[in-house]
């Protein structure tokens, strides 16, 4: 009886136990959720305050789920910091968990992956990863899931269409979306459609469509993210006073550009401040204020060259985390083949075994064992030779594969043979993304090939173009040496005119001015 009394006492205390204790784990879930949502909203707008709290999740993260969410929220804070090279380290390490991870989950990875492809110009790894969107979206059964990956997905393909200028294609995918218009504006996506169609319809110079969307994109913006994403205002900013600017009202651009300026304050952003000062610059320019356009002129160049040593950074530390992902992903098809292989190998013996025992004599069992092991030597050479020849496709060594060396000279031959030089956006990284290798193979062949660094053959090739230009166009002597600098891809006048004298040996004005006496002789 006592014996009895004392159990119903412990189930008792064990019900009371579990009755106060359960609100505490509510409570603590609850907590960990608003931690989470905290952090995505400010991952864009105080990417370091955001950066505290995502130290103090990891800490208590527990599952799959958990360690990847805070790895894409890290990844988001890089994103608004403009530091890339940590955005491919945060993806990479999300990337390992990708197979423990729910659908929704999974999509994000490959998404953001995406992302930073795109911005770092590696058009064949976007292409690669908007593939297996699709094979995910395909696969997927929950109607919801896969309609959001439909709106994502034509999201990233109409911004890679207007990062290539193809602004055409660009509103003819981003309309395919109208079918999900409603969706769109319930999960607060309505700022992000509007801004494509803004930066598509200003690609086309349809300035008054520009102007109607990007007045939709920043309603949209206000009234479900009030205020809470840098990025996204830089766009909706630096794009109106675009807009201005080809309206020749500079004084309005200037207003909206300074006033972000401010706003953006000690922003850690080189790619926003690059991008701000230039616009800046651009429009002093046109009020003749050589002043202020000197001053920020100064401050862009400044940027750009930070944003070439990170874009140039991300871009190797990238492919190296795609290289590593390549090797693990062989590794455990390797690892999976083995377990089939042995797998197979032991069923296979023990088949054999129950076999000989009921059919064959013990001679027989000798010979028909001899015949296996001599197979599975073969088979075991076979594999291991096979694994030696994929092992042996990624040299770790920056020895140049010579079909590797020969299709980069093809490209640099069919790059030189257009004026993509010009572009003012052209860098070592950008071209070797568009050659399809890296910074180093690339940089290592100009070295070896035409004896200069990837700087001095750009110029080159500018000052050809621009001599070209004022050889069989003479209207281009006509022309002020700050057209002939920015129609060559320099960003100044004074950068074009030390650049000019550096190869010709003369300055453009002497030049120019020789040129046109030459002409009117022989036309004498």
């Amino acid at each position: 009886m006592i014996l009895s009394n004392n159990r119903l006492f412990g189930q008792y205390v064990l019900f009371v136990l579990l009755f106060l204790v359960s609100p505490l784990f509510s409570q603590e879930n609850d907590e960990d959720m608003r931690m989470i949502n905290k952090a995505h909203e400010m991952a864009f707008f105080s990417p370091n305050e955001a950066l505290k709290l995502t130290d103090h999740m990891l800490k208590k993260a527990s599952t799959a789920d958990d360690h990847v969410t805070v790895y894409l929220i890290e990844a988001d804070i890089n994103i608004a910091k403009g530091d890339y090279d940590k955005t491919a380290e945060s993806l990479f390490k999300a990337n390992r968990l990708i197979n423990k991870v729910n659908d929704s989950l999974k999509a994000e990875i490959v998404f953001h992956k995406a992302f930073l492809a795109r911005t770092l110009k590696l058009y064949n790894q976007f292409d690669n990863y908007v593939s297996v969107v699709k094979i995910l979206k395909e696969k997927e059964d929950n109607a919801s899931l896969k309609s959001y990956l439909d709106i994502k997905l034509t999201f990233e393909e109409a911004n890679m269409f207007i990062d290539q200028e193809n602004y055409t294609q660009a509103i003819t995918v981003i309309n395919t979306l109208d079918k999900y218009r409603k969706e769109i504006e319930e999960r607060q996506l309505s700022d992000v459609y509007y801004l494509i169609k803004a930066k598509a319809y200003k690609g086309l110079e349809k300035y008054e469509e520009s102007y109607k969307y990007y007045d939709l994109a920043s309603a949209s913006y206000l009234k479900d993210h009030k205020s809470t994403n840098l990025l996204t205002e830089t766009a909706l900013v630096s794009g109106t006073a675009d807009l201005d600017y080809f309206n020749k009202d500079y004084t309005a651009a200037l207003d909206k550009l300074t006033q972000h300026l401010k706003r953006l304050g000690d922003s850690e952003n080189n790619y926003l401040l690059e991008k701000l000062n230039n616009r800046v610059a651009i429009n002093y320019l046109g009020l003749n204020d050589k002043e202020n356009h000197l001053k920020y002129n100064d401050a862009f160049l400044s940027y750009n060259k930070k944003v070439y040593d990170l874009e140039t950074s991300a871009i190797n530390s990238a492919y190296n985390y795609i290289n590593e992902e390549q090797a693990l992903n062989l590794e455990a098809k390797e690892n999976s083949l083995k377990v089939v292989v042995f797998s197979a190998l032991g069923v296979f013996f023990l088949v054999l075994l129950f076999g000989n025992l009921l059919y064959f004599s013990n001679k027989a069992k000798k010979k028909r064992l001899k015949e296996i092991i001599g197979y599975l030597e073969i088979t075991n050479k076979l594999l291991v030779d096979s694994v030696d020849k994929v092992k042996s496709i990624s040299p770790k060594k920056l020895s140049i594969p010579t079909e590797t060396e020969q299709n980069i000279l093809v490209g640099l031959k069919k790059f030189e043979s257009t004026v993509k030089y010009t572009s003012k956006d052209m860098s070592l990284a950008t071209l070797a993304a568009q050659l399809d290798t890296n910074t180093k193979y690339l940089s290592e062949i100009i070295n070896k090939h035409y004896n200069d660094n990837f700087n001095a053959y750009i110029n080159k090739l500018r000052v050809n173009y621009i001599i070209e230009k004022l050889k069989n166009e003479p209207e281009y002597l006509n022309y002020k040496i700050s057209y002939l600098a920015e129609e060559s891809g320099f960003s100044s006048h004074s950068s074009f005119a030390t650049v000019f004298k550096s190869i010709t040996g003369i300055a453009p004005t002497v030049f120019i001015d020789m040129l046109g006496k030459e002409i009117h002789n022989k036309k004498a």
